[in-house]
């Protein structure tokens, strides 16, 4: 593999750590490409049977499921990530089963009560929020993805700080996209757009099954749960609850909100397909942090940032390398990628390459937001997720208006840069650590 090829060969003698993260990397990697190509293959199928107007229709009922789904979890996915990883460095697995529990029992509560919320409301919200009473069943079905995606997410955060990177991916990556992906045809056919939400129903539910077999096999005979103080896990999680509703929330759904506001639902489904495609940009990275943000929290914990800085610029730079083709073909044959999708989608060409542009510099920074998160510092990817809406809502009411989707991926992108050079700042403040620095490495 590509990756692993160019960091192997800058260092003869690589570290138990570097080749840990390498192993990790290389299983997230491969079950990241099988996993997108379903999703992939998903998204297509969800166009072409759907056509541009019930592709928007579905995109937008799933945009406020999944920012449902992110104000549910309350932060705590990122935080069991960093109490798990750093609590298995010493065997603490009593914490590590009471902060689980714990974090758990919160965000299924959460997520049942907003659930319930989206189903009461969805005739109102389709009727006056989005103009479109056709809306009114899909987002009944995706209310019951609220709670499973919920709890899906969280049995993945979990597994992967205790560095079980396969069975992570495996949650969110493949399962999920592989069991809609096998019933959206039917369900898709005759039950149109709240068919193909019950499909996203369903794969989730199902990923969250083998979540939870895979979560108790691994900590059974491991003693009891010890609670934890809530205010230890609270003080991470409440940062972590708005960045993470900004920068998974509001930054990419946001834009198809207001597309489909200020502009028809077909516009709407343009955009939400080209915004999945331009993900394919930060493919690498997403591999890659899945491996590496457990190995950031044991460093730090350690006290070896001298390490952690030789990973975080060595991935940095090798993951860059390895997206340039695939920023290069979304950026210049964006019209032929979203033509895929069918006729109706040729026109978002221009969008997907804007917003390839943003992903490749969040790829360019590499982990940034990680390593403050996994150090302690989740306020700081709290601030920097304020500077980002901040752009995002300026640009929104600049460029959406007159230009459209096109504006709308200036300003997706506009946001995602702010908050990366942000990140970027901090973590060279912070833990003075220089991701792009073109120094030697130690």
């Amino acid at each position: 593999m590509f990756l692993k090829k160019f960091i192997r060969n800058r260092s003869n003698q690589m570290d138990g750590h570097l080749r840990e993260v390498l192993n990790g990397a290389s299983v997230a990697f491969a079950l990241r490409i099988f996993g997108a190509a379903a999703a992939f293959t998903l998204n297509v199928a969800i166009g072409r049977l759907l056509g541009a107007d019930g592709a928007g229709i579905f995109f937008l009922a799933l945009s406020v499921a999944l920012i449902a789904t992110i104000i549910a979890q309350l932060g705590m996915g990122s935080t069991l990530l960093r109490i798990i990883s750093s609590g298995a460095v010493d065997n603490q697995w009593g914490q590590i089963k009471g902060a689980f529990f714990q974090a758990l029992t919160l965000a299924t509560i959460a997520s049942i009560a907003i659930g319930l919320i989206i189903a009461i409301t969805a005739p109102w919200t389709a009727e006056y929020i989005f103009k479109d009473p056709a809306l009114t069943a899909p987002l009944r079905w995706m209310s019951l993805a609220v709670v499973t995606f919920t709890v899906m997410t969280l049995l993945a955060e979990s597994l992967n700080g205790l560095k079980k990177i396969g069975h992570s991916m495996l949650i969110t990556g493949v399962i999920n996209p592989v069991v809609a992906l096998i019933i959206i045809w039917p369900l898709a056919t005759y039950g149109g757009p709240a068919g193909a939400s019950l499909a996203y129903v369903i794969g989730t539910a199902i990923a969250t099954l083998f979540g939870a077999y895979w979560w108790h096999r691994e900590m059974h005979g491991r003693g009891a749960a010890i609670p934890i103080p809530n205010a230890r896990l609270w003080a991470s999680a409440r940062p972590l609850l708005v960045m993470n509703l900004i920068v998974r929330g509001i930054i990419p759904l946001l834009p198809i909100f207001l597309v489909g506001f200020w502009g028809t639902a077909d516009d709407a489904g343009i955009f939400g397909a080209a915004t999945r495609v331009a993900l394919l940009a930060s493919f690498f990275l997403t591999a890659v942090n899945t491996a590496i943000a457990p190995k950031f929290s044991e460093l730090y914990v350690k006290g070896d940032l001298e390490t952690l800085t030789r990973l975080s610029r060595r991935f940095a730079l090798g993951v860059t390398l390895a997206t340039s083709p695939v920023f290069l073909m979304l950026f210049f044959a964006g019209d032929w990628v979203m033509r895929l999708f069918g006729p109706d989608f040729t026109r978002g060409g221009t969008t997907l390459a804007i917003l390839a542009v943003g992903q490749m510099v969040s790829t360019m920074l590499g982990s940034t937001g990680f390593m403050l998160i996994m150090s302690g510092h989740e306020r700081d990817t709290r601030n920097a997720s304020f500077v980002a809406v901040a752009v995002l809502g300026v640009l929104s009411l600049l460029a959406i208006p007159p230009y459209g989707i096109i504006g709308a991926a200036i300003a997706t992108s506009g946001a995602l840069i702010a908050l990366n050079l942000h990140t970027a700042a901090m973590v060279s403040i912070r833990l003075n650590i220089h991701v792009l620095s073109l120094k030697p490495q130690p």
